[in-house]
């Protein structure tokens, strides 16, 4: 059973301090890779989507040619940039007839959304469609492609280098040059959109008539999402290699990079990404991605240690109009844990940072963090509590522990200590009354007692 319990002070975590990561995770199943199934690529990766755990790697830091498995990113960028809905005219330096076999045969003039332009760029791959939303946003493709390696890095690539926002250049040409880890990391942040996700996990799309083409039906060049008899014969595949709770994500093939697939599945609360670059055949590609995936989810699980923004806990808060912020995540905190492994032997730990937290606090503020520890007392995963709310700075009577929100209870609470004393005094003067009451009573009694003795015998005490 999960534990929550806030102490005083946190102990220390290893942090790279690369990775983009908001949860920070240290493998805490025992990875094993020695019998994982051989892959013909010439690189390939296994990563756990939740944790960041590399489950399997092979020549994983390699730098190759990605392909267009580049979309990835300008994907990402397109969607933190633009809005679905907004409409985009395709520029005649978007249009390239040497890499007709993977356009959507955009028109220079022909307007779209961003969100079919998505599409045909995910779904279909169309360079064309990359193009012209990397020279939309950035007004070339050269200046797209300085945010494109600047966001990498901010993902978490280590050995990327992109210098198109297609993938696809000329033979001779400098290409774009990346890693099956840095591929994996940037598939996991952009797997964090769930438009993204949307779109990579589509077997097939239609877009409407434009301005100037007719009706456009795509078809996904991920075998794994299932498809079609035409599609397969296209890729002159002859089985099916459709593949059980795939969720994405992205085909690649040039002269330099072979033939490339970053491919993602999700079964209950794991989800993994396979990656293999340069395999040996159209059809190999799907096949190592599969192995891949089989072996993963036969030997691991992902355990959601505590979830993302959600209230975690409250922390004091000094001199504010609120005595306590609610704590939280920004994101799931995924562990990583070996198949049959007792999930409950993850504790979690709220800590706060040390001092006193005053106003003002904005939503957002560091103010502590959740620590997960295995059986064995190891930190194995780590995030900042963040403010979940903001606290303003308080009245004068939040300078002696009062905030703002609870002066009505207080002054309730003055008021009521005042009438309580106000019933005890008239309880007390009561009582006396009554005592003295009973005292002169039984004056009164001893007199009369007197008196009738008195009458009872005359000549008694003379």
């Amino acid at each position: 059973m999960m534990a929550l319990i806030l102490t005083g002070a946190a102990p220390s975590f290893a942090d790279d301090g690369e990775r983009a990561d908001k949860v920070k995770t240290v493998a805490s199943a025992e990875i094993d890779w020695s019998d994982a199934p051989p892959i013909e690529g010439t690189s390939g990766i296994l990563m756990d989507a939740g944790s960041g755990d590399v489950l399997y790697e092979k020549n994983a830091y390699e730098r190759r040619s990605p392909a267009s498995i580049t979309k990835i990113m300008t994907a990402i960028i397109t969607l933190e940039t633009l809005d679905m809905d907004q409409q985009v005219t395709v520029p005649a330096e978007a249009v390239s007839p040497s890499d007709i076999e993977m356009n959507m045969e955009l028109k220079a003039g022909e307007v779209l959304t961003v969100e079919q332009l998505l599409y045909g760029m995910l779904v279909k791959s169309g360079n064309d469609a990359a193009n012209t939303l990397a020279i939309t946003i950035s007004g070339s493709i050269d200046a797209f492609t300085e945010k494109m390696n600047e966001r990498a890095r901010e993902c978490g690539a280590k050995d990327t280098t992109f210098t198109c926002a297609s993938g696809y250049k000329e033979y001779g040409d400098n290409t774009n040059l990346t890693t099956a880890y840095d591929i994996a990391v940037m598939a996991r942040e952009a797997m964090k959109n769930p438009e993204f996700r949307k779109i990579v996990g589509t077997a097939e799309y239609t877009i409407p008539a434009t301005n100037m083409t007719a009706a456009r039906k795509l078809e996904t060049t991920n075998l794994c999402l299932g498809a079609s008899e035409e599609t397969l014969e296209m890729y002159d595949i002859d089985i099916p290699l459709t593949y059980e709770g795939t969720t994405g994500i992205k085909t690649g093939y040039d002269n330099h990079s072979g033939q490339c697939f970053c491919g993602s599945a999700k079964r209950g609360d794991t989800e993994l990404i396979a990656i293999s670059l340069n395999s040996t055949s159209e059809e190999q590609r799907f096949v190592d991605v599969k192995n891949l995936l089989d072996y993963g989810f036969s030997k691991y699980k992902t355990y959601v240690a505590a979830k993302g923004r959600q209230n975690l806990d409250e922390f004091r808060v000094w001199q504010g109009d609120k005595s306590h912020a609610a704590v939280g995540i920004y994101e799931d905190m995924d562990i990583t844990l070996n198949e049959g492994a007792d999930s409950g032997d993850i504790e979690v730990e709220a800590v706060k940072n040390d001092g006193m937290i005053k106003a003002p606090v904005k939503k957002g503020d560091v103010l502590g963090q959740l620590i997960a520890y295995n059986a064995d007392g190891k930190a194995v995963a780590a995030a900042d509590l963040v403010a979940m709310e903001n606290v303003e700075k308080g009245g004068p009577l939040s300078y002696i522990g009062i905030a703002d929100e609870d002066i009505v209870f207080f002054v309730l609470g003055i008021i009521g200590l005042f009438v309580l004393l106000i019933l005890i005094r008239i309880m007390v003067v009561q009582s006396r009354r009554k005592k003295r009451k009973r005292r002169r009573a039984a004056r009164e009694r001893s007199v009369r007692r007197k008196e009738w003795e008195k009458e009872k015998d005359p000549f008694r005490n003379r």
